[in-house]
């Protein structure tokens, strides 16, 4: 059912969606889905010089601004992201804390990934879900909608800088092993010393570790 006029708060998205949790968020299915070679960024994934789309899993751990347009105009990527061998769950900032968002603005980017990652399920795009690995004070909420026993993926941006960054890192791994009991983990990012897990991790480089390894390679010639 469509609440508004012309649907401006896009509900198309979670047709016959299962909504979860006291915020009603949508619940995306599990995956035995085994990652790709590499994965890449929304923005980088529409660069010329990608010629094996089918062994690369796109994600969207960079800044919102450079995927705001697929919320936008969802149908019109549709196409694209189907060339791609999986398409890691879109990850809408959520900023907690004494400096963070308010909380409703953190729901309603926690509901945006949902609901597009949903939307990429009707349209058998295989999606791998993104868990925001949060403190405490978010566990009744953040885990909300995600599947047991299935393929994860996070990313450990901003997360490894200081110790008590890894730390609080660890901890919210650790909860989300406990809820989740993940098949395997995908981390996108440096993965903090401090982890411990029996879990199968797969680590791939953020789009500025390449980059800041080309650098140094390139200084090196």
């Amino acid at each position: 059912m469509i609440h508004t006029a012309y649907d401006v708060m896009k509900e198309f998205l979670i047709t016959d969606a299962e909504l979860v949790g006291q915020y009603g968020i949508p619940k995306i299915p599990k995956t035995f889905i085994h990652p790709g070679k590499n994965t890449v960024d929304f923005a980088e994934s529409f660069s010329r010089k990608i010629k094996n789309h089918r062994e690369l899993d796109v994600n969207f751990y960079a800044d919102d601004v450079q995927f705001q347009r697929f919320w936008n105009q969802p149908d019109k990527y549709m196409e694209h992201l189907k060339c791609f061998h999986a398409v890691i769950m879109p990850d809408f900032s959520i900023s907690i804390g004494k400096n963070g968002m308010p909380l409703a603005m953190c729901l309603w980017n926690k509901y945006r990934n949902h609901a597009l990652a949903h939307y990429m399920v009707l349209n058998d795009i295989p999606v791998i879900p993104n868990v925001s690995i949060l403190p405490e004070y978010c566990w009744d909420w953040c885990f909300d909608g995600l599947p047991e026993g299935s393929t994860v993926a996070c990313c450990t941006n901003g997360r490894v800088k200081s110790k008590a960054a890894r730390l609080e890192f660890c901890v919210g791994f650790k909860e989300m092993e406990r809820r989740l009991k993940p098949l395997r983990v995908i981390i996108v990012g440096r993965i903090p010393e401090e982890l411990e897990t029996d879990t199968e991790i797969i680590n791939f480089e953020t789009r500025n570790q390449k980059i800041n390894k080309e650098g140094v390679n390139g200084n090196n010639d």
